[in-house]
């Protein structure tokens, strides 16, 4: 274990866990590393 019932780390993962989370989370991702990469090959 290492969340504690009620504790700060619980509520991050829950968070992070939501079924909505990770989709937004991961296209936000994508995008800036796409971005960041046309920066760095110009």
């Amino acid at each position: 274990r290492v969340t504690s019932p009620g504790g700060t780390t619980q509520q991050a993962l829950s968070v992070l866990m939501a079924p909505d989370a990770w989709p937004a989370t991961l296209d936000r991702a994508i995008r800036a590393a796409s971005r960041r990469a046309r920066e760095l090959a110009s």
